[in-house]
């Protein structure tokens, strides 16, 4: 393979090139780069192949790294943004397992994390959510054991009949918006009669 041109992609990004080939053009990672002495003139295939091989995991590391920096990600949602960019299979199981062992991504501490910062959330609501994050259930189940929606409801009760008139109506329309919230019946039967709203 003859290797024509090296340039850099991006000022902003000094380990991407974009390098131009008698087979078309690819990017590489400066790591490869040096790590195989990639320069222009010939190269052997397989000797090129890996560094392409390699270069795609790390330009993808990278970009999976910037996607986690502002707000933590579950495993799927990493997986899904890197399949997104294009990447193979391979290469995301790469980035995937090196995330993890940097310690980036933790699905077990994302759901804590997310149960802990949304506490006006019912178990249900909580569940749905973090199952649609790609948190499998035998990892979400193990913290939705300690969540009372005893709290969080009689709030939403306590806001939801702020200056309304509490009559038959406005008791109906509050037990539809929680439920709607996923708060059972025997939770919303219980902050009731706390709050001495007839049920019934």
């Amino acid at each position: 393979m003859e290797i024509k041109a090296l340039k850099l992609k991006n000022k902003n990004n000094p380990n991407v090139f974009v390098v131009l080939t008698d087979c078309g053009e690819f990017e590489l990672h400066s790591e490869p780069i040096v790590k195989h002495a990639i320069k222009k003139g010939e190269v052997a295939d397989d000797v090129f192949n890996l560094a392409v091989a390699e270069s795609s995991a790390l330009i993808a590391t990278e970009k999976a790294t910037k996607y986690l920096a502002n707000k933590l990600k579950t495993e799927q949602q990493i997986k899904d943004y890197l399949y997104k960019q294009g990447y193979h299979k391979s290469t995301v199981e790469a980035v995937l397992n090196k995330l993890k062992e940097y310690g980036l991504i933790n699905d077990a501490y994302f759901a804590k994390s997310y149960i802990a910062s949304n506490k006006n959330f019912s178990t249900n609501k909580l569940k749905q959510k973090l199952i649609s994050f790609g948190v499998k259930q035998d990892v979400l189940s193990e913290f939705l054991l300690d969540v009372d929606d005893y709290p969080s409801c009689k709030i939403h009760a306590q806001k939801f009949l702020k200056n309304k008139e509490i009559n038959k109506q406005t008791i109906e329309k509050l037990t539809r918006n929680l439920a709607s919230k996923g708060y059972n019946f025997e939770t919303i039967k219980r902050v009731f009669n706390d709050i001495k709203l007839d049920f019934e």
